[in-house]
């Protein structure tokens, strides 16, 4: 941990945010130019373009290439003359004028950012929001009888179970990670403006065709129609989903906030403070955290995901600074996730005291009073009910737990219908 970090995620909460610096540093960035940019030497020399000769591996040298970039004033060129002058100190001298050739920056920077984002997702983001799908269901199928109060409004409405109510959560955050790894990152490869016209002036081929092959060799979708940059529904879509799983996971950090002032659980911390002056506090900090975490993720994402659509004509560098922006905004995301998750694994669910709640409330039956006075035929069965509610004469004439529909079995069964969800794509 930093202590002079600006941002909170590079300092505070850097160990939890650590599992995407090797996608999203500035090295990881640097690393994924100079793969791409060797890949490409190695096409041209597949393509009998440049000299036959085996690409060798480089790794980047961040000291180098910052140097270049202080030199140069350009990021981009700086790799490409660290990789050209590498060349040519090793021995490979005849393919070093091939660097980069008929490329523009953006061909390799797309490339390199969908190339990290999609092992992003792949290796941290998906598998955190399955594993937060899996532990809230596996909660949902243990308290699956739990009967409590649904509030609607706020105010006590009809029976439900706890495990009903953190099934569908369950179930919703699962479809949504599904979706999300069914989606791929594109790139563009494919000249300055989108024409291949540079690739052209190497002879007669079929370009578009050989460098959709070349892209998709990296697991990443090829745009075959760009400007400059590539087009940026794919990446908005990416972050779109994102979005939704961090408005899944505010919203249970919020019912389970609640569920804990009504006493309905606990999130115990054993030895760690809740107040610096009443003892006898046991805050929910962890998941009041991941509320906080997850609604700046949305804000930064929202940003990102609209704007990264647009370029002025064929191009411009407004999106360069926000591209550089999806790490922390990812980064925010999986802190959100990794607080639930810890505060699932302390929590305890004070069954009696929702129980009791229940059958303080038998005006919860209301609705299958009303419904079984309407099936006698009664059609003012409904106005009847709500006028003995009125008078403060209501007394439910069944158990609460006999009107729970089919909560128990969703609860149940909501393990299965994670794992199918997960395994959709």
């Amino acid at each position: 941990m930093s202590y002079d970090s600006i941002s909170p995620i590079d300092g505070r909460y850097r160990s939890e945010a650590e599992p995407l610096a090797g996608y999203f540093s500035d090295r990881a960035l640097m690393g994924a130019r100079v793969r791409v940019e060797l890949g490409y030497l190695g096409l041209l020399v597949k393509l009998r373009i440049a000299p036959k000769g085996r690409v060798p591996k480089l790794p980047a040298d961040m000291a180098e290439i910052e140097r270049l970039e202080e030199k140069l004033g350009h990021d981009v060129k700086a790799v490409e003359v660290y990789v050209r002058d590498s060349l040519a100190s090793s021995g490979s001298q005849a393919l070093a004028p091939f660097v980069h050739l008929g490329l523009t920056s953006e061909d390799t920077n797309s490339l390199a950012h969908a190339i990290l984002l999609k092992d992003a997702l792949r290796k941290v983001m998906v598998p955190a929001y399955s594993s937060l799908a899996e532990k809230v269901a596996k909660l949902a199928s243990r308290e699956a009888s739990t009967a409590m109060a649904a509030r609607t409004h706020g105010r006590p409405a009809v029976p439900t179970t706890f495990g009903k109510e953190m099934a569908v959560f369950a179930v919703r955050i699962a479809e949504r990670t599904s979706r999300l790894r069914g989606l791929t990152p594109m790139a563009k490869f494919s000249g300055a403006v989108g024409t291949y016209a540079s690739f052209g002036a190497m002879g007669g081929r079929n370009w578009p065709e050989a460098l959709s092959t070349f892209v998709r060799g990296f697991g990443v979708e090829p745009a075959a129609y760009s400007t400059q940059v590539v087009p940026g529904e794919r990446l908005s879509d990416i972050l779109h989903h994102i979005i939704n799983l961090n408005q899944l996971m505010s919203s249970l950090a919020r019912d389970l906030w609640f569920y804990q002032t009504l006493d309905f659980l606990h999130f115990l911390r054993p030895g760690k403070v809740s107040s610096s002056t009443m003892p006898q506090k046991e805050n929910p900090i962890d998941i009041e955290n991941a509320e906080g975490q997850a609604e700046i993720s949305t804000s930064l994402l929202l940003t990102l995901a609209y704007k990264l659509q647009q370029t002025r004509m064929q191009r411009d560098l407004s999106d360069s600074v926000l591209r550089r922006m999806v790490g922390q905004s990812l980064a925010h995301s999986l802190v959100a996730c990794n607080r639930i998750l810890r505060s699932l694994g302390s929590v305890t669910v004070e069954r009696e005291i929702m129980l009791e709640d229940l059958r303080a409330h038998p005006e919860v039956l209301a609705e299958r009073a009303q419904i079984l006075k309407r099936l006698q035929g009664d059609a003012r069965g409904y106005e009847k009910v709500r006028e003995s509610i009125g008078k403060g004469r209501y007394v439910a004439d069944s158990d609460p737990l006999g009107y729970l529909g089919e909560s128990v079995r969703l609860a149940k069964e909501s393990p299965l219908a994670v794992r199918k969800a997960l395994r959709a794509s």
